[in-house]
């Protein structure tokens, strides 16, 4: 691990306890300033002076950095993103302050500041997320003039070598620097490199390299002490979830297809009945007004049900706002032959999307409010019903068509080991712009690394993209 590295990781320890204890400082004072006093004049100056309050607003940072270092903020690394940095820090400032308020329960005590614990709260996100960011930002400064920088060999031939490559030369930010490329592999290819540039780490980037060849990287790595990565084989690759059990003498290891069996599972769920709630109810006033211009702007139901496939290959009917004229619905209950013949003739002519998926931007059959509520995604809200009954969560694969699956792959069949979702990796990478291959590798992804944090970040990412995304029609 790189100087560097070491130096602004432990640099990020100090910068976030002075921007905890600095933000409980300026809650004090905004708290004692005329302004506030003038609303409500404080009470506790005298039985809490600013010498006591700020030994226990250290105490109180200290707490939120052993936080901070559960949720891996302490890692040494600059390429997570900031908006995974960002909610870590949400969360664990969250967490510090819910650990204080059940202290401060238990002893009995009634702290007599709401407005100094959640001013307190609130800037202390602010100032460690600026903090953070005027640290990493040096740092990239830093590695775009080459301080720090990874000097890495891409050891095998093949896409992903290319697309490594194409990353680093691009991603200045992220730290590496291809110092060598080994086609061939041999000891002698890498001793010229290391000799000539040195090297930090090797990634090996063919699944399909022989035993030989990776002996050679891992022995010249083992005694040079050089970082070695490497892109894993199909068995490996599922072999990610894995659990150990031994029957008598016998230590058996089996591969589990997500982390979502079992109490994942249940938790998943959980949030997925109570975040249905939560929705439906909040935006009732909106589903109640896009039905009124729905059934204002063409005639025919409100609601569109198509068949989609869910969790273990089982049909359900998914619900949407109608965005298109009855009669091109698709389905026994809409437009009948004649929206067969016309969907069948734009997936001809007009279909954007490379694989089995049909997606056209402009496609005729939609509807003035049609292209509206897609555009803002309120054609989806009323899926939310679909993840109250069972057939969908919150987040997950995308919801495919039986005459689309009819063209998967064997692999694919794995998008449909838990239920689809309202967003997900794909819609949150890229959404209707994918690949088909792009969007099912991401889905996979998700299966195979599902943990309930990811399913939170991928929830905001989605709240975001609500207002700039371009491929929603």
């Amino acid at each position: 691990m790189k100087r560097s590295e070491l130096f602004f990781g432990a640099l990020l320890v100090p910068i976030d306890f002075m921007a905890l204890v600095f933000a409980a400082a300026c809650a004090y004072f905004l708290r004692l300033s005329t302004v506030a006093q003038d609303v409500r004049p404080a009470l506790f100056e005298v039985d809490l002076p600013f010498a006591e309050y700020m030994q226990t607003a250290s105490v109180v940072s200290l707490v939120i950095l052993f936080v901070f270092s559960l949720h891996g903020l302490y890692a040494m690394r600059v390429t997570r993103r900031a908006l995974d940095e960002v909610t870590q820090i949400f969360s664990g400032i969250s967490i510090g302050i819910m650990i204080i308020i059940l202290f401060i329960f238990l002893r009995a005590e009634l702290f007599q500041s709401r407005f100094i614990v959640i001013t307190a709260y609130i800037l202390a996100f602010l100032f460690v997320s600026f903090g953070r960011m005027l640290v990493r930002q040096l740092q990239h400064v830093l590695l775009r003039r080459g301080m720090g920088v990874h000097r890495v060999v891409l050891a095998g031939n093949g896409p992903f070598a290319i697309e490594l490559d194409s990353i680093f030369s691009r991603r200045l930010e992220l730290g590496y620097q291809v110092v060598g490329k080994a086609d061939q592999i041999s000891w002698d290819a890498l001793q010229t490199i290391y000799n000539l540039h040195g090297i930090d780490e090797i990634i090996q980037t063919n699944p399909s390299l022989s035993d030989k060849d990776n002996l050679i990287l891992l022995d010249f790595s083992e005694q040079y002490k050089i970082d070695y990565r490497y892109v894993p084989n199909i068995f490996e690759t599922h072999a990610i979830n894995v659990r150990y059990r031994q029957i008598g003498i016998v230590p058996l290891l089996e591969l589990s297809r997500t982390p979502l069996d079992g109490w994942g599972r249940i938790v998943k769920r959980v949030i997925d009945v109570a975040g249905a709630l939560f929705g439906i109810a909040m935006l009732s006033p909106l589903l109640m007004f896009t039905s009124y211009l729905i059934k204002r702007n063409s005639p025919g139901r409100v609601i569109y049900r198509q068949i989609r496939t869910g969790r273990n290959m089982v049909p359900f009917e998914i619900m949407k706002f109608r965005s298109m004229y009855s009669e091109f619905c698709v389905g026994p209950r809409y437009g009948g032959k004649q929206a067969e013949e016309k969907y069948k003739e734009l997936k001809q002519t007009g279909n954007e999307r490379v694989g089995p998926l049909f997606k056209m931007k402009k496609d005729p059959r939609i509807t003035s409010i049609g292209r509206v509520i897609r555009r803002l995604r309120i054609d989806e809200l009323p899926q939310l019903f679909n993840v109250l009954r069972g057939e969908m969560s919150l987040v997950g694969p995308r919801p495919h068509l039986p005459e689309e699956i009819a063209q998967y792959d064997k692999y694919h069949r794995k998008l449909f080991t838990i239920k689809p979702g309202m967003s997900g990796m794909a819609q949150v990478a890229g959404n209707a712009g994918l690949a088909f291959e792009e969007e099912a590798k991401l889905d996979i992804a998700y299966i195979e690394n599902w943990s309930l944090w990811l399913d939170i970040t991928l929830i905001l990412k989605t709240i975001i993209i609500l207002f700039r995304d371009k491929n929603a029609v």
